[in-house]
């Protein structure tokens, strides 16, 4: 277990930190909720040390808890994000498969933090192996000379494993539905909605239910008919779910109906209650 006595009580951040590539990278696909989540992940680390005993699990209830399950679709979207913090090297990768939650960066920032400590050790699932707290880290201003440098049998081992755990990642990370894509592609929702899973559910059940054929011109009827909708649309999900269900079970049993005013009804109930809230 880590020692709390090693934490920090607070750690700084670079005034550049959000022009950051990774930073970035993560804003374009989770949005506030992935840099709400990667500050609470450098907090809980940082409160015990340079690194984090976590599961993908465990990380992902503690975040649910800390954040709050009002912005987010569950557990599971949490471990995708999780994934993906580790895919762009937020995380490190190959830590995290051994419920290690570090990374570079962290460990670089946590250097910074205790380099007047006398006694800080820097052993365990240390990451810069050529760095320690008497590393002169003011940024040297003069260019640096090109040098060739043949990376060592370790060195390739290393990267190869990297490789393959990036490769693994990326295929156990969760995968939209074929139908979500289309949702996001119709501009129903979009690719950060905190939705996603509760969609990929719905679609697998309907798929089991119905044809995939039918299921999916529903869903483009539903998308084209949302698109010209003078109304606002509060709850995306709510709202889908309950006429895409309507509009299938009709279509089997062959009845005759009027969609359009059927689901003119359900914003107006949704507009009535949000004015309610």
């Amino acid at each position: 277990m880590v020692n709390p006595s090693l934490g920090l009580d607070y750690f700084s951040l670079d005034v550049n930190f959000l022009k950051d590539a990774k930073i970035i990278k993560l804003l374009h696909a989770y949005g506030p909720l992935g840099l709400s989540c990667y500050l609470c992940v450098l907090i809980n680390v940082y409160a015990q040390g340079y690194y984090a005993e976590y599961s993908i699990n465990d990380l992902a209830r503690l975040l649910i808890t800390e954040i709050g399950g009002k912005y987010m679709s569950g557990k599971d979207k949490l471990q995708e994000l999780i994934l993906y913090m580790a895919r762009i090297d937020l995380i490190d990768g190959e830590l995290l498969s051994h419920n290690i939650i570090t990374s570079k960066g962290i460990q670089k920032r946590f250097l910074l933090a205790t380099q007047k400590r006398k006694s800080q050790k820097y052993t365990k699932y240390w990451l810069l192996a050529d760095e320690s707290p008497s590393t002169d880290l003011i940024m040297n201003l003069e260019p640096p000379i090109a040098v060739r440098i043949e990376p060592s049998k370790e060195d390739a081992k290393r990267r190869r494993r990297h490789e393959n755990h990036d490769k693994e990642l990326s295929e156990n990370a969760p995968k939209k539905h074929y139908l979500t894509s289309c949702l996001i592609t119709y501009r129903y929702i979009d690719e950060y909605s905190l939705d996603l899973f509760k969609f990929n559910r719905l679609f697998e059940e309907l798929c089991q239910d119905y044809y995939e054929e039918t299921v999916y011109d529903a869903v483009r009827y539903l998308c084209n008919w949302a698109s010209r909708a003078s109304s606002i649309i509060y709850d995306p999900y709510n709202f889908f779910e309950i006429s895409i269900k309507r509009n299938l079970e009709m279509l089997r049993n062959r009845q005759s109906f009027n969609f359009d005013e059927w689901m003119n009804s359900i914003l107006i109930l949704q507009s009535n209650q949000k004015s309610e809230k």
